[in-house]
């Protein structure tokens, strides 16, 4: 297990210094993508709108500082709940889309001013050199642009002449186009565009952020992001006003239902009182009474005293009335507050004010929470709490006030049987002047508690302080350039990795060693470069010293060890999957690389479809193997030597047969192998690729060693799953792979370097019996490489 991770982790290491030769020998398109990457960069972004931030700070006082201690402290021994703000409820009221609407709508938020600054669009608010208004728009002209050019007393809108402070039918709609006078900058041609109205709301509740220094605290921060630093100002500032007044709206709600309500009581009063008056003057008049009697008088201060007392209380079970019809109508709709003039029960007074409070927390905070959540649910537990001792406290008061119009009304009964003693007229002059004074005291106590109330309304203030004014920053915070420098950098290098890799990965041509490793386990015997011959393919010779020629070399040796045969005769069997893998080549060079070694090597060429050998030595001799096979000539006659190679014969194909197969599965090829084995230390035949004949199958049986060329960026990876069935069936003896024609320019596991060494060895594998049992066998080379790297 040692072992094989070691080997593992060999072969992660050497993919990984591939991929980065790989990558570092494409370097220029690297530095051509990022180059290209970062300029497409810098161009794009003289193109985006910058975004400012604007921001605002506010104090929300909590309501126990806005007035006295009395109402909290009876709240608290009612134990019922406070009516602090919750500062959770004001942001989510300060994000509102209402409040939102209100703002747009003042500040005709929905049309966008913008010009060109170069290749930047910047938009603009306070500096706009006209202010549009659209009076009534056109659908299809939202989101689109409209070109406009300022001129004396008009502006043009497309060619559309709009003069100024009259409705005109322009691109947009029916718009009113008045002049800015107040402007830093004067831009003469800018862009209107229109956009929804319920989008640009939206627009702006999305980019409005609040938060809190901490939780404990009631100060506010407002944020704003815009691409006009003013417009985003002019956003705060009108936001917190509108919040400033829907608040103090709020809380006026009750002031304004009491005064009404005093109002209109002192409307009625005083008209009953106009009345009143009348009939004492035409009494007067009629009957001649001046004055009355002392003791009348006295009976008339009593029942003026006593009615006033009564009055008052008729007064306070008309309000009880008014609450008991306020508490039964209560719906799911918020409605204004009855009044409790005349109540001089301090508890009735608080549990009321408790009350409305209590509706308005509720009422802000279904704007921003489910109706059937928690805090809802709360909020409306606490209302029928506050309901239920209102409507003990009312029916408490109202049997007390009840018990003292009884005593009052008996009293008034006690006093008129004694006045039915005074005479007729004044008796009835008595009556008259009764009335008046209670409506004359009732008209007095009204106006009493009108000026109450309209003080009361006067000094309401609200619960928000502005502590810092909306201010703009000049400086803008996106596009953040660092980081689209980033991207493009990123792109620039996982570019053209990402077009290697996928070059790479649709390519179905052997590229890498790893790749029939991966898909065979036929070993692998040898690695040869690409040749760069022009006039002959030969390049082996005995003081040839080329890469190339060492790799031959140590093919050579490798054979040595690998066949088990090594001491005897040998034939080599050598072919390739598709025609074009280098199989005459290999045959050609590995031949004289025996020869040389002193090694009597006789090649046959046996691909009698498409022969290449006999060009190769510039064989011209129409006898050959078809010739012998067919009985036309002898094999004296056909065995041809090698100009400069002392050891090394050919046989040529000879005239190509129409029967090929058929020739060489007869007899005569049987007895050719055994007279060549009698004269020639080694037979190197190279016959046709297995893919395409089936010539090398047959020729198999002769054979005592097998070389299967591919072919470096020619062969398909999808023979390698024929070449593994091949190996693993054991169709062809002894086999192993060849690597040939390795473009060293191209992606390819290892760079070979050579260095001349007089003392230089071999490194080689051999492999003796079945798969499972190898034994290895290192020498050291000048140039060192290790054709046997697997996993």
């Amino acid at each position: 297990m040692t072992s094989i991770g070691q080997s593992e982790n060999q072969f992660g290491q050497e993919y990984i210094k591939f991929l980065a030769t790989k990558y570092l020998r494409n370097w220029y398109w690297f530095v051509l993508t990022l180059v290209i990457s970062l300029v497409g960069m810098f161009a794009y972004l003289t193109t985006l709108k910058y975004s400012f931030n604007a921001q605002a700070s506010i104090l929300i006082k909590e309501e126990d500082s806005m007035g006295g201690s009395s109402k909290q402290d009876l709240m608290e021994e009612l134990d019922m709940f406070g009516s602090k703000k919750q500062v959770e409820n004001e942001i989510e009221v300060l994000k509102s889309y209402k409040l939102a609407q209100k703002v747009v709508d003042d500040l005709g938020l929905d049309l966008v001013y913008s010009y060109k600054d170069r290749w930047r669009v910047r938009d603009i608010y306070r500096d706009a050199p006209i202010v549009v208004k659209v009076l009534k728009p056109i659908e299809s002209a939202y989101d689109i642009p409209v070109k406009v050019t300022v001129a004396p007393g008009k502006a043009i809108m497309d060619g559309v002449v709009c003069p100024f402070g009259k409705a005109t039918q322009s691109p947009l709609g029916l718009v009113l186009v008045t002049k800015r006078d107040s402007v830093t900058t004067q831009h003469r041609d800018i862009t209107v565009t229109m956009e929804h109205r319920v989008g640009a709301i939206k627009s702006f509740v999305k980019r409005l952020r609040v938060s809190q220094p901490n939780k404990s605290a009631s100060v506010l921060f407002l944020t704003m992001e815009d691409t006009a630093p003013d417009r985003a100002e002019a956003y705060l500032d009108r936001l917190i006003y509108f919040y400033e007044l829907s608040s103090l709206q709020d809380k006026n709600k009750v002031a304004a239902n009491t005064l009404r309500f005093v109002e209109d009581r002192l409307g009625i009063i005083s008209r009953e009182l106009t009345t009143v008056e009348g009939d004492i003057q035409r009494y007067k008049t009629n009957s001649g009474i001046v004055d009355l009697s002392s003791e009348s008088t006295l009976f008339l201060d009593k029942v003026k005293e006593n009615d006033t007392q009564l009055s008052q209380v008729n007064i306070q079970l008309g309000t009880l009335s008014e609450i008991e019809t306020y508490l039964a109508s209560k719906g799911g709709s918020r409605i204004v507050s009855p009044s409790t003039v005349g109540l001089e029960s301090p508890t009735l007074t608080a549990l009321i004010g408790n009350l409305f409070d209590l509706e308005g927390q509720r009422e802000k905070l279904i704007r921003t929470v489910p109706e059937k959540s928690v805090p809802i649910e709360t909020i409306d537990e606490q209302i029928r709490s506050t309901k239920r001792n209102i409507a003990d406290n009312v029916q408490t008061l109202r049997r007390i006030l009840i018990n003292t119009r009884a005593s009052l009304q008996t009293t008034n009964k006690r006093i008129e049987s004694t006045i039915r003693t005074i005479p007729q007229k004044e008796r009835q002059l008595l009556d008259i002047s009764r009335q008046a004074s209670i409506k004359g005291n009732l008209y007095t106590y009204l106006l009493q508690k009108r000026e109450e109330t309209a003080m009361s309304f006067a000094s309401t203030v609200s619960d928000l302080r502005v502590i810092d004014d909306a201010q703009g920053d000049p400086q803008p915070v996106k596009p953040v350039k660092r980081n689209y420098y980033l991207v493009a950098l990123l792109v620039g290098l996982l570019l053209p990795v990402l077009v290697l890799w996928l070059i790479d990965y649709f390519n179905n041509k052997i590229s890498r060693k790893t790749q029939v490793e991966d898909a065979t386990e036929t070993p692998i015997i040898g690695e040869i470069i690409q040749s760069d011959a022009t006039e002959s393919p030969l390049e082996m010779t005995p003081k040839s010293r080329s890469l190339l020629s060492e790799q031959i070399r140590a093919l050579r040796t490798n054979i040595q060890f690998f066949n088990p045969e090594s001491g005897t005769k040998q034939t080599i069997l050598i072919t390739s999957s598709i025609s074009g893998e280098g199989k005459s080549f290999i045959s050609l060079n590995l031949a004289a690389s025996l020869a040389i070694a002193d090694k009597k090597v006789v090649m046959l060429e046996l691909d009698m479809r498409k022969p290449k050998l006999h060009r190769y030595i510039k064989e011209t001799s129409p006898q050959g193997l078809s010739s012998y096979l067919s009985g036309q000539a002898t094999l004296d006659e056909i065995i041809k030597p090698v100009p400069g190679y002392d050891n090394l014969f050919f046989i040529p194909c000879g005239i190509i047969p129409p029967n090929p197969s058929e020739l060489i599965s007869g007899d005569k090829m049987r007895y050719l192998f055994e007279n060549l084995h009698e004269h020639f230390d080694v037979v190197i035949a190279d016959t046709p690729p297995v893919g395409l004949v089936t010539d090398a199958n047959i020729l198999a049986k002769y054979a005592s060693m097998t070389l299967y060329i591919v072919r470096h960026l020619y062969t398909g990876k999808g023979f390698l799953k024929n070449i593994d069935t091949l190996y693993k069936e054991k169709r062809f003896p002894n086999m192993c792979l060849v690597i040939n024609g390795i473009d060293m320019e191209k992606d390819y596991e290892y760079n070979y370097g050579y260095g001349y060494d007089a003392g230089y060895g071999y490194m080689y594998r051999s492999t003796y019996g079945d798969e499972n049992t190898k034994s290895q066998k290192v020498a050291k080379k000048g140039f060192g490489f290790d054709f046997w790297n697997r996993k």
